[in-house]
């Protein structure tokens, strides 16, 4: 990257951070800890946040944890995996302990920027207070920027923090070579074997392989594929594990049908969607307002609209400039490359069913911060610019400690949600069932009647959690509408359980019986069905057939409290005690 000495003794010393005199007598140590104070102070609220939306899927994951063969065998994200059941088994099912990992693995990843940023660098030159400044602002920029609210503060997106871990690790590593020189066995090695520990965290680490490549061709005054020879030893090995993994993951997801083959938009759809989706992302680097956890963005139909060509216009633009002045800002040009190669297995050909998500930025921010320190080792060091650097990081650290605090609760996060994009037809789905967690029956039947009329067509869950809220509310013949309106969609034991449960509310204990009688037919190992029909049976006075079905409902469910409940009244109606 840049000029490059033609003297292997030069480079070598370049390889690693050179602080001047001046540098190593400002208190460097002092400005790392009060970032990383600033960090645990942004993200405080979220410590004490419960398991919300896809967490409560891990709370159940940690509580029946699967045999680690089976991790093993899916190979997706298994580091991530085993890292949640490893707290688990130490620290319990604890939200506050995962949060607080969440929390650490962030500041390691913002200290393993700090070394990156100095590293490169130091590659100018020696490290003065000025290049000091800039990479401990990067580094700031990283911890401290709001985008990075749901890698951190969301449970399950331990996988990008994870990610991101190995594959900065790897990069350091890689960084410490020689510019451009052939590269040891043992270090290839090495670089190989975290970049694939990062995408079995998750799977976009292995574009990490890209970057080393831009590096590498960067590394000449003009583009060239010398550097890439020089170091076969680690290209040749890892490019060919990124493709086998990379292929695998890919078979994995596609087949589990949330990305790739079976996902719900074709491919080139997807790609002409991300055009606008990465403006969406530079625009909220730049100004983070308007953040969402579910942004819900449409995906357009080939061949577009004018935004879609203006997007790749402004991009290809965009990526000119950058090159033009490569010579005299090529940590900039670099930086560009980092974020958008790191962004290219979730915002390019590959589709997903969510074709815009704010994590999907925390693995390529350093080349944000790559960008922002350019600029920052040019100005001179003075008090006002180290004031106005410091304004800035407050800023953002008490726009991510706003954020944080949305993670506390799912109704407030939610809320924002439907605030941000009032046309999320999902998001007022999830906001509905929060508010019915909460008792807010009113509340959710309103939540869920906004959600289906955005829908463009009938979602049998939406439908059932609709009329479920609907009875909490009293309005039974309502939910008896909403429920045969889901029969007619999906024949399903749940939804035909909760119709008994309506009816029988309503008094038509006859059909009450049939649809429960239906519902058991359909699932037998459904515990709730088979407490509902016992409740019926009991009003029908048959306690002989109610005190089997509350049985067999604790058979599946030791301990459940509506069949012992049950149990209890149908023993008292046969008059027996036991």
């Amino acid at each position: 990257m840049g000029r490059r000495s033609r003297s292997p003794s030069r480079e070598a010393a370049q390889a690693a951070p050179r602080p001047s005199s001046g540098s190593r007598a400002f208190p460097w140590g002092w400005i790392t800890a009060a970032l990383c104070v600033a960090a645990c102070a942004a993200y405080f609220p979220a410590l004490d946040g419960p398991f919300l939306f896809d967490d409560q899927s891990l709370e159940l994951f940690l509580q029946s944890p699967p045999p680690v063969g089976n991790l093993v065998h899916r190979f997706a994200r298994l580091v991530t995996n085993l890292s949640f059941l490893a707290e688990g088994s130490l620290a319990g099912v604890n939200p506050r302990s995962f949060h607080a990992t969440n929390l650490l693995l962030h500041l390691l990843n913002g200290l393993l920027v700090w070394r990156i940023l100095e590293a490169l660098l130091a590659r100018r030159g020696a490290l003065n207070v000025s290049g000091r400044l800039a990479a401990a602002a990067g580094a700031g920029l990283f911890l401290l920027h709001p985008l990075a609210t749901e890698s951190v503060a969301y449970i399950s997106s331990r996988s990008e923090l994870l990610c991101a871990l190995f594959a900065y690790l790897s990069f350091l590593l890689f960084l410490r070579a020689p510019a451009g020189e052939e590269m040891s066995w043992g270090r290839a090695l090495a670089v190989t074997v975290l970049l694939a520990l990062g995408a079995v965290s998750k799977e976009p680490a292995v574009a990490m392989a890209g970057v080393f490549v831009a590096f590498d061709l960067l590394g000449e005054e003009t583009l060239s594929i010398r550097p890439l020879r020089r170091r076969w030893k680690l290209y040749a090995p890892m490019l060919a594990a990124a493709a086998l993994v990379g292929f695998r993951l890919y078979s994995i997801l596609s087949r589990e049908g949330t990305a790739g083959a079976s996902a719900r938009h074709a491919p080139l759809d997807y790609l002409l969607t991300e055009f606008e989706v990465v403006w969406r992302y530079f625009l909220l680097i730049l100004w983070p307002a308007g953040q969402n956890l579910d942004h819900a963005y449409p995906v357009v139909k080939a061949p577009g609209g004018i935004g879609v060509w203006v997007g790749l216009a402004a991009l290809a633009a965009l990526l000119g400039l950058a090159w033009r002045y490569r010579r005299q800002y090529p940590l900039a040009l670099f930086g560009l490359l980092f974020l958008l190669i790191l962004l290219a297995p979730t915002s390019s050909i590959i589709p997903i069913d969510d074709a815009m998500a704010e994590r999907r930025l925390y693995l390529g921010f350093p080349g944000v911060a790559m960008i922002a320190a350019e600029f920052l080792r040019r100005l001179r060091p003075s008090l006002s610019t180290f004031a106005a650097t410091g304004a800035v990081l407050l800023v953002l650290a008490g726009l991510t400690w706003r954020r944080a605090q949305l993670y506390t609760a799912a109704i407030p996060m939610w809320e924002d949600s439907v605030a941000a994009n009032p046309r999320n037809s999902r998001a007022w789905f999830h906001l509905g069932f929060a508010y019915y967690a909460e008792g807010r029956c009113a509340d959710a039947a309103r939540a869920y009647e906004k959600g289906a009329a955005l829908n463009p067509e009938p979602d049998y869950t939406l439908l059932v959690d609709w009329a479920t809220a609907l009875e909490c509310e009293g309005r039974l013949g309502e939910a008896e509408a909403k429920l045969r309106q889901a029969g007619k969609l999906e024949r399903n034991s749940h939804g035909t359980a909760i119709l008994g449960r309506v009816l029988a509310r309503k008094g038509d204990l006859d059909g009450a019986l049939a649809a429960l009688n239906e519902a058991v037919q359909i699932a037998p190992d459904n515990a709730d069905a088979l407490v509902y029909r016992g409740n019926v049976r009991l009003l029908r006075n048959e306690p002989a057939e109610a005190l089997a079905d509350y049985e067999a409902a604790l058979r599946l469910q030791p301990g459940d409290s509506a069949a012992l409940k049950g149990r209890q009244s149908a023993l008292r109606a046969l008059g027996r005690s036991r």
